[in-house]
């Protein structure tokens, strides 16, 4: 196995909208070898500080994007993770090993504190988020509300900017040169807009728990413009002349991690990535390789006179199903929305199909977030009962009989106690529409899954991978994939 998945391609930037002036880029292997060159680091050492919290959500992603030579030995693991670890030293992820470790993990780490960790069907049904400042901010109620206030908001520093926790602030420590963040890069929208997409996002939640038994949420039913689900929301917006379309997005996931190194007076950003084993062959009978995608459902909200908000549905690492804002930093690599790095598929979702879509995504919401504070799982799920990958493929298997995205992990485990959880929700009061339950219990037989192929399965997951490849990429794996060069870079 080559040592270059994370390749950068020569080519990329000779047209202005790779957005290489504001972003010229340099490949992760390199850089971690200028900076511990340049800092007299060793990699021995360098590894010791990254393993040292596993725990951390994003340790695991950094760990599988490591070029091999950095990966260090198993033994540099704590105990119960050196099995894994010796999988992972010399070889790529692949959608079995991933399936593998998201079920196994749930089982070797610690046990999740009731006491201490808010369980996923609480993050849920949340009528609070946090501030920027560490204050609490209770949810509007009223579109007025919302806007009066976000308007007020300051430009706070970029996220960007903070200090990382933890073991990565240790690691930008050492090395000094090679920070872990995006430094220099702008956000896609400014502050307010950013805390609009904050509250509405967990606005769409909330609405979505009305739909549980009141027993369950402890409260009334929250009202927002004094409706009670997002259905009913989206047609109260349609009414006052707002625009709102969702499609299924799929980019090159970098786990809510980035990186860059000084070179100079300038920052140049590493682009990130987890390389994996796709289980299918090419024409020459090489296995395919990839990297693996973030998916979601995007959600654009377009109101009279005033910036679009942007929310996104998916099982994440946030720890629960449901909606988050779409809150990005602008990476021309990886999260532009027009230069080709997202890619959408083909068919918008408007009107009554959006509206059925809401319906979909508050169902899954309750079916999931129960079932991972009924089965105590951590990070809410995430993994077990399926990645974002996952979620956002039930949720299009579910709308349009059919899904386009690749790799799909969700075992028969899971899917079995997530139709056995249903099956318990519906029987405690949970409301839900005949055509939402039959259309997700379908999707969760239908779904294919990539833990192994046939010739049944072959050309439809060959399909599959190919659709959810960003259609431009700095990435020489991914713009082999895509059809952008057939041979060099």
């Amino acid at each position: 196995m080559t040592d270059d998945q994370l390749r950068l391609s020569s080519t990329w930037g000779q047209s202005a909208e790779d957005g290489t002036a504001l972003a010229p880029l340099i490949e992760l292997g390199e850089a971690l070898e200028q900076s511990s060159l340049r800092q007299g680091i060793s990699r021995e050492a360098f590894l010791r500080e990254l393993l040292s919290d596993l725990h951390h959500q994003r340790l695991m992603p950094l760990l599988l994007m490591l070029p091999r030579r950095w990966r260090g030995s198993s033994a540099d693991l704590p105990k119960h993770l050196r099995g894994l670890g010796s999988l992972l030293e010399n070889n790529l992820v692949s959608p079995l090993l991933l399936a593998t470790l998201a079920d196994d993990l749930q089982h070797m780490l610690p046990a999740v504190s009731k006491a201490s960790e808010l369980n996923a069907l609480d993050r849920w049904c949340q009528r609070q988020i946090p501030g920027s400042t560490g204050q609490t901010l209770t949810l509007p109620q009223s579109l007025d509300a919302l806007w009066a206030m976000t308007a007020n908001t300051g430009e706070s520093l970029p996220a960007i900017q903070r200090k990382p926790p933890g073991t990565l602030a240790k690691i930008s420590a050492m090395g000094g040169v090679l920070t872990w963040s995006n430094r220099g890069l702008p956000n896609v929208q400014p502050e307010p807009e950013r805390l609009r997409n904050r509250l509405l996002a967990q606005i769409f939640n909330v609405l979505g728990s009305n739909r549980l038994d009141h027993s369950v949420t402890a409260a009334e039913p929250f009202r927002f413009e004094g409706v009670s689900s997002g259905r009913e929301l989206l047609k109260h917006l349609g009414n006052q002349g707002w625009q709102c379309c969702a499609r299924i997005r799929t980019s090159v996931a970098s786990f809510g991690l980035g990186a860059c190194t000084r070179i100079g007076e300038q920052w140049v950003q590493i682009p990130l990535a987890v390389p994996y084993r796709t289980g299918l062959i090419n024409e020459t009978g090489e296995e395919i390789q990839a990297l693996m995608p973030h998916a979601s459902l995007e959600l654009e909200l377009q109101p009279p006179l005033s910036s679009p908000l942007l929310l996104q549905y998916y099982q994440g690492v946030e720890g629960l199903n449901g909606w988050a804002a779409l809150n990005e930093l602008h990476r021309p690599w990886q999260n532009d929305r027009s230069n080709g790095t997202v890619a959408y598929q083909s068919s918008e979702l408007r009107g009554e199909q959006l509206a059925e879509t809401l319906d979909l995504c508050e169902l899954m919401g309750a079916v999931h977030n129960s079932e991972a504070r009924f089965s105590h799982l951590h990070m809410g799920g995430y993994g077990a009962l399926g990645f974002c990958i996952d979620s956002t493929a039930l949720l299009e298997q579910a709308i349009t009989g059919r899904t386009n995205l690749f790799p799909l992990t969700l075992g028969d485990l899971w899917r079995q106690r997530l139709q056995r959880q249903l099956h318990q929700q519906l029987e405690s009061g949970l409301q839900a529409t005949d055509d939402s339950v039959s259309r997700y219990r379908l999707s969760l037989d239908q779904l294919p899954q990539d833990l192994c192929h046939n010739s049944q399965s072959r050309h439809g997951a060959l399909r599959r991978l190919t659709a959810s490849q960003p259609r431009h990429s700095p990435f020489t794996l991914v713009r082999a994939l895509n059809g952008e060069f057939s041979a060099g870079g």
